[in-house]
């Protein structure tokens, strides 16, 4: 695959280059329209984590799929543009695709026998059986502990009676549209999935062991016995308790008992159950369904054991609740329950002080033995699983205590002492009003400190400590203070830049977009910002207590386990630096970084392409003006005018380009004095005393060439000694929007090509470009600007190619440099160029 394309790219670059820019230039602004997309899903993914907003598995597996599709979208992208020059980072990108996917993968899923287990079969597991079924099984089996009899429904059923059915794809449709802050869609969603659940057809195999499983616990029962169908799901009991979010139905006969299976099944996806689920971030395959079948009892009292006070304030009783009865009044909460204190130590019992004696009825049916009893019991199952217990148990009319189900206690959590007493300040009860208000809320947070204002005179890499860095751009350079900073504020940017991403990642709030506005704040004045509320304050007016945010605060929840494991293979920026040495595939470290290094070279192939064009395009078309070089064209798509087609020689007016018109009315300004000659590459005849001189000639290698979009242009443009490139994207998404320049050489001496870099060098900075020299070459960007901003740049710096076309010839100090400097500026200010 790779030779074939390697060999048409060869034979069009030799034969057809004008077929092979602009399939590159088609490559490239796909290529753009990825990037894009993947930082707004790469950051939609950073927002569920550290915004702590909770979505389905299926939700955030359809957003990784979107992901992986752009990011995978852009490498192939990329391998267009440039066959062969990155060979291994479509290796790099698919073990990274590959982790994500298996992290987001479902467990194994068996559709086989098990279908039915009675409650001494000794492969009754938590992962077959639930954990209800399974803790029921130890009292049974291991604790010899009384338990009701009967059977478990294994969660092989339901995946086999999904598959059956051909139900898991559409149960996952439905769940990827769930939007748990929309209680509507919720309750839309779970009455579509309860009813796939509710029409399902039992397959025959599992109908009939559960039927044979009836008759062979309850052979010696009467015809009309009754049964508790009970939810048993994988998860339910354990870590999350899932306490009241499924079914349990009762007084269930065998002629029913297929239905009740169903409905308890279905309750898997009720409201309650799939917000529970979601807010703790288990995944519906890691919690499939078990089904518990349990004889009815005749109940004289029933209750819950809290083998310690679950506020952990009273270490020396365990407390048994009671209702007559059955207990489903209880655990609903319908009614009030007596409560016995039990000594731990002795099990003797301790009457709660109260005078309604209808309170104390558990006194009066069962005997201070049976109270022992059950204490005892309660203590040696808290003693078996080393965790204090949540027992709910059972008094039969006969006087026989039963277990019914174990867990583990859930205790309170610990408040943080918020002594709001001592503070009762809060920045939303601030009374003066924000300096700054607005923007866009990249990275949560609060955060106050001295303003450091990057400008010409204060470089990032001067950042103090503890400040807040206030920038125009977000430029992913600007990383490198992220951990001395207390917060950022940016004139311009957006959620889903990388800067963005890597403020979420080290916890720095971030508010960009502000505007011009934020040009207001003052250089070392302390400011206060919120990010949340998207607002900048003067002075330090933080509360105390800063808020913890929920993926710190519930960092235990499998949802932000499973997200953060995610987002490490996704989110991480390493790739900083595209000069450093380790740019390239082999130091990816994340999908992050595959985006970024994608990105650049992309940008670095577009830079250079106009190199391409050699003197072979058929497809080139000479523009026709006055100044005293040659251009020639080539138009990528919509550069053109439908008049230039089949044209070998155009006029301005026939350019649709719209960066290219912008410079050129730069070029063309009035007062840039071009002087009747050609600008001759002299290069091509060694070295002569004169730079920028005077020759003539036709030949299409001392021309300048100009790729052409719409909203694209890349222009070589060669004077005598020295060349400019500029590269430019000027489209209407400002997001992509940039200009990329590059000048260098010159036939003076090299203090004076230096000079003429010095006077390029202020003017663009000034502008607001970022700025590289080496040697008499100098690179300069600039990005995230809407089309009005764009095009005055280029026309900015179609002045500044005229003014210096023989500057390096004439420049002899540092003062006369600041001299061009100020009649530029000045001629700016006047409509003139000086």
């Amino acid at each position: 695959m790779l030779i074939n394309t390697l060999f048409k790219y060869w034979t069009y670059r030799l034969f057809a280059p004008g077929v092979l820019l602009r399939g590159t230039y088609d490559a490239f602004r796909e290529l753009l329209v990825f990037d894009s997309r993947s930082h707004e899903l790469m950051a939609d993914l950073e927002d569920l984590y550290y915004q702590g907003k909770k979505e389905d598995f299926c939700r955030i597996a359809t957003r990784y799929d979107a992901l992986s599709a752009s990011v995978g979208g852009m490498v192939e992208s990329l391998e267009r543009m440039a066959p062969g020059s990155f060979v291994t980072l479509p290796e790099y990108f698919r073990k990274f695709d590959f982790y994500c996917k298996f992290l987001l993968a479902p467990p194994t899923l068996h559709f086989g026998p098990p279908f039915v287990l009675t409650l001494t079969d000794p492969v009754l597991k938590p992962a077959l059986a639930g954990g209800k079924s399974a803790t029921l099984a130890i009292l049974a089996n291991t604790l010899q502990l009384p338990v009701p009899s009967g059977f478990v429904i294994t969660v092989n059923s339901f995946h086999y009676l999904l598959e059956y059915n051909d139900l898991r794809s559409k149960i996952n449709e439905l769940l990827a549209q769930i939007n748990i802050s929309i209680p509507d869609s919720l309750a839309g969603i779970s009455k579509q999935l309860k009813d796939l659940i509710t029409d399902a057809e039992v397959p025959s195999a599992i109908e009939d062991e559960i039927l044979a499983a009836h008759a062979s616990v309850w052979a010696d029962q009467a015809d009309d016995l009754r049964v508790a169908v009970r939810s048993s799901a994988v998860g339910e009991d354990g870590e999350c308790s899932f306490a009241g979010q499924y079914t349990t139905l009762l007084e269930v006969r065998q002629e029913n008992l297929i239905q009740a299976y169903l409905t308890v099944l279905a309750s898997k996806y009720t409201p309650e159950s799939l917000a529970y689920r979601i807010h703790n971030g288990l995944s519906d395959e890691e919690t499939p369904m078990a089904v518990l079948v349990v004889e009815m009892i005749d109940a004289l009292a029933s209750g819950v054991v809290y083998t310690l006070d679950p506020a952990n304030r009273d270490t020396a009783h365990l407390l048994i609740h009671a209702v007559p009865g059955q207990g489903e009044a209880l655990v609903s909460g319908r009614e009030i329950p007596d409560v016995l204190a039990v000594k731990r130590e002795d099990t003797t019992c301790h009457k709660p002080d109260t005078q309604d004696a209808a309170r104390h009825f558990l006194s009066q049916v069962m005997t201070a033995e049976q109270i022992t009893s059950l204490a005892t019991d309660a203590l040696k199952i808290e003693t078996h699983f080393q965790t204090p217990q949540d027992i709910e148990w059972t008094l039969t009319e006969t006087g026989k205590v039963l277990f019914l189900q174990s867990r583990a206690l859930q205790s309170h959590s610990q408040s943080p002492d918020t002594d709001i007493e001592k503070d009762p300040t809060s920045i939303s009860e601030i009374l003066n009003a924000p300096l700054l208000h607005g923007g866009t809320m990249a990275a949560l947070g609060q955060a106050c400190g001295p303003a450091f204002c990057v400008d010409k005179s204060h470089a990032v890499e001067q950042t103090p400590a503890g400040a807040i860095l206030v920038i125009r751009e977000t430029l992913p350079s600007y990383v490198q203070v992220l951990d001395r900073v207390n917060g950022v504020l940016a004139e311009l940017g957006s959620v889903a830049g990388h800067f963005s991403t890597v403020c979420r990642e080290y916890g720095v709030p971030l508010i960009c977009g502000l505007g011009p506005e934020l040009q207001t704040v003052d250089q070392g004045k302390i400011i206060t910002m919120h990010a949340e509320k998207r607002s900048v304050y003067e002075g330090d007016i933080l509360p105390r207590l800063a808020t913890v945010p929920l993926h710190e605060s519930q960092k235990k929840l499998p949802f932000f386990r499973k997200l953060r494991k995610l987002l490490d293979t996704i989110t991480p920026l390493h790739l900083i630096d595209p000069k450093a040495k380790g740019f390239n595939p082999e130091s990816c470290r994340s999908l992050h970084d595959i985006i970024r290094f994608a990105h650049e070279q992309a940008v670095r192939s577009m830079f250079s392409l106009g190199d391409r064009l050699g003197n072979r395009s058929r497809n080139r078309k000479k523009l026709l003006s006055d100044l005293p070089f040659d251009i020639f064209v080539v138009d990528v798509g919509g550069g053109l005018l439908p008049s230039a087609v089949g044209e070998e020689t155009i006029t301005v007016d026939q350019i649709s380009s719209a960066p290219f018109q912008s410079l050129w009315a730069g070029l063309t300004h009035p007062s840039v004095q071009w002087q009747e000659r050609s600008h001759f590459d002299w290069k091509q005849f060694g070295e002569l005393t004169m730079a920028d001189g005077i020759a003539s000639s036709e030949s299409p290698d001392f021309a300048s060439y100009a790729v052409l979009g719409a909203d694209y242009i890349n222009l070589i443009m060669r004077f005598g000694y020295h060349f400019t490139l500029v590269d430019a994207l000027c489209g209407k998404d400002s997001s992509n929007n940039y200009c990329q320049f590059r000048f260098a050489g010159g036939g003076a001496d090299f203090s004076g090509r230096l000079l003429r870099l010095d006077f390029i060098r202020t003017l663009l900075q000034q502008a607001g470009f970022q700025i590289e020299t080496r040697g008499d070459l100098l690179d300069a960007r600039i990005s995230v600007l809407s089309v009005p901003e764009m095009k005055e740049h280029l026309l900015t710096l179609g002045r500044l190619l005229g003014a210096t076309k023989l500057m390096d010839m004439s420049l002899h100090n540092k003062q006369e440099v600041e001299q061009y400097v100020q009649n530029f500026m000045a001629a700016t200010k006047s409509g003139e160029t000086g």
